[in-house]
């Protein structure tokens, strides 16, 4: 494909104002396939700070066009989505040539790329991220959007789920359509191995630190009773979320020594800490295709994961250690295991070379050229 296509991302979620850090997984896609065509973000999002009832963001950056419109809220739901719909009206009056729509994550502004197919006969496809797939729900409001999307679906081209666990869980949900897969992307040039590694046994966890999600109070129990067996270690972690829980575990239970946390990190501060650790530590009660795995893997870091969502499949045997989802003793075992050297894992550039094949940019960006090429024909 030697002439560059005009692609229009209608994402659910981007990094913006108010949450600098939401949906950058599918920021990173988009700058992937910028590198070959053109990309052009269009997202809306509700902001009750401001004065004015809309305001436009417009972001240029190579073949990367960003077009963000914030628009302020009201009390009134069918208020907003009105005024929902007049900002992406205002958004779309700003893009003149587009070839082809992928939606990134399905909700009802979908809608928009079927109205395109039917009126304008622009193709769309989708790519689906969003863990609800995978979370069991027999509301009422979980069958009417389950159909709605359905209706959505069975108008595009493709559906791209980022693992095969995420697909299965759409299709017994209804969702049918022409499936493929293509994870998340990793810049392996940031992600990359080293060989100082000051101190040992150092574990890592880095996530938005949702409980719920991520059971963080599990990997901070299993920490307090390696602690308690005499074991020598550093356990470093925190991101994005509230560390309010974690800062009172580790005073209440003087594990000063063997546990601190930080704050939100940049991409490259997070490869730091990957490189200067020996083991990426996640407890996931629920996932779908975690980057936080992959680019522990691009920096040749091991990771011990619960075998939850689509893990597993991008997760070679000598990569890591797999556990039950939600059992401590397994964590347990694994970090001990990690502690007292008992395991023997891949080597880190060998690691690194598995990410390059399957997640950088240049892969990705492959990848979805030939999805677009297929559905342009």
């Amino acid at each position: 494909m030697q002439q560059k296509l005009n692609i229009l991302f209608l994402p659910y979620w981007l990094p913006s104002k108010n949450n600098p850090k939401n949906g950058n997984f599918i920021l990173r896609h988009a700058e992937a396939i910028a590198t070959l065509h053109n990309i052009t973000i269009l997202y809306v999002e509700r902001d009750d700070t401001l004065l004015e009832k809309f305001k436009i963001n417009i972001d240029k950056n190579h073949n990367l066009l960003i077009i963000k419109i914030y628009y302020k809220g009201h009390s009134y739901k069918v208020i907003n989505y009105w005024k929902k719909f007049r900002a992406y009206t205002k958004g779309l009056g700003l893009i003149k040539n587009i070839d082809l729509i992928h939606i990134h994550v399905l909700y009802y502004y979908a809608f928009l790329a079927l109205y395109f197919k039917i009126i304008k006969n622009i193709n769309f496809v989708v790519t689906e991220h969003w863990t609800r797939w995978i979370t069991k729900d027999n509301s009422l409001s979980r069958k009417f959007y389950c159909k709605m999307m359905n209706i959505v679906c069975s108008q595009a081209s493709y559906i791209l789920p980022v693992s095969e666990n995420l697909a299965d869980s759409m299709k017994m949900q209804g969702i049918k359509g022409k499936y493929k897969i293509i994870p998340n992307v990793v810049n392996t040039q940031v992600f990359k191995p080293t060989n100082n590694k000051p101190e040992k046994n150092i574990f890592l966890h880095i996530s938005n630190l949702v409980d719920d999600h991520k059971n963080i109070t599990g990997i901070l129990n299993v920490s307090k009773k390696l602690a308690e067996s005499g074991y020598k270690f550093i356990l470093k972690i925190g991101g994005d979320g509230d560390n309010t829980m974690i800062k009172e575990f580790i005073k209440n239970n003087k594990l000063k020594n063997y546990i601190s946390t930080f704050g939100p990190l940049t991409e490259n501060e997070v490869s730091y800490k990957m490189r200067n650790a020996d083991m990426l530590v996640m407890f996931s009660n629920k996932e779908n295709q975690p980057c936080v795995i992959n680019e522990a893997f691009s920096c040749g870091l091991p990771v011990i994961s619960t075998n939850v969502g689509g893990i597993t499949e991008f997760f070679p045997k000598n990569f890591g250690i797999i556990i039950e989802k939600g059992n401590e003793n397994d964590l347990y075992e694994a970090m001990a295991k990690c502690i007292n050297g008992k395991v023997e894992f891949a080597k880190p550039k060998d690691m690194h070379q598995y990410a390059i094949n399957h997640f950088s940019i240049q892969i990705i960006a492959k990848e979805l050229e030939k999805v677009y090429s297929k559905v342009l024909q």
